[in-house]
């Protein structure tokens, strides 16, 4: 049976727009998504999906994919309500509520011989959603993340990464001290990107296990990470910018660090 839904003062529809719009959702442990393509990421990696919500406009596709979500509970809204909890200026007319996965659930130890980035403290969505975007492209083994940065959850950050947070692990960590302890468990090297390093990335030898700290965008690396790394490396920058985007400076470390990965394999 699909509910419907036409006022904006229902305390269903007020619940739905915090969660999209603010950290209620993290709170809930729920998940807005939006979208066809995403809402059908979600639905195939095995996420449970609580609320279907359709907009009235919503075309034979997507009713079609809605229909097979049974185990969810299904409403129907007026196309200017169903706007009013997208973000998207063209919504698709079918949007997601899903359980959260548990991000403080990794393995005992690191794949030795894998490949993780590490967002510590990257708080802009579009940057940690590109980056998971990355992490995918170039098949590394997981995402980690620390406290200080932005909840890989927020619709923002799923958005940009165009459904890459339902294909490789998320893990998260209270700190970055705790991520490397983890990461030093599987003997990764540790590498961090800084614009003043020593070594650029194309002096990196072939092979082994490796993690890519990417700091915030405010700060860069902290003195932790610089501490505690087996290496600083730089992105070498012969023009007159000063810096690199966070993510920018990432997709081009994950590149690098998948090529020189793949000489050993």
């Amino acid at each position: 049976m699909i509910r419907r839904i036409e006022s904006r003062k229902n305390p269903q529809f007020k619940q739905w727009l915090a969660i999209s719009q603010s950290d209620l959702g993290r709170k809930k442990g729920l998940v807005f998504l939006e979208g066809l393509r995403l809402c059908q990421d979600a639905a195939a990696s095995g996420v449970t999906i609580e609320t279907v919500l359709l907009s009235d406009h919503a075309g034979p596709p997507i009713q079609t994919f809605a229909d097979s979500l049974t185990q969810a509970t299904h409403y129907c809204l007026p196309e200017s309500l169903f706007r009013t909890l997208c973000d998207t200026k063209t919504p698709q007319g079918i949007a997601l509520l899903c359980d959260a996965p548990d991000l403080s659930h990794y393995p005992e130890k690191p794949n030795p011989n894998g490949l993780y980035l590490v967002a510590d403290g990257i708080s802009d969505p579009g940057n940690l959603g590109t980056m998971i975007r990355t992490a995918d492209a170039f098949a590394f083994d997981a995402v980690l993340m620390t406290a200080g940065s932005v909840w890989p959850m927020h619709a923002k950050v799923i958005r940009a990464a165009m459904g890459s947070a339902f294909h490789l692990p998320l893990y998260w960590f209270e700190s970055i001290e705790e991520t490397i302890d983890w990461l030093k468990t599987g003997g990764i090297q540790v590498i961090a990107a800084d614009i003043d390093g020593a070594q650029p990335v194309s002096d990196l030898p072939s092979g082994g296990g490796r993690a890519l700290i990417i700091g915030s965008e405010a700060h860069g690396i902290s003195p932790v990470v610089r501490s505690r790394s087996d290496q600083i490396i730089c992105i070498p920058m012969p023009g007159r910018a000063e810096s690199l985007n966070a993510a920018v400076a990432a997709a081009i470390l994950s590149y690098a660090m998948m090529e020189k990965n793949r000489e050993i394999r």
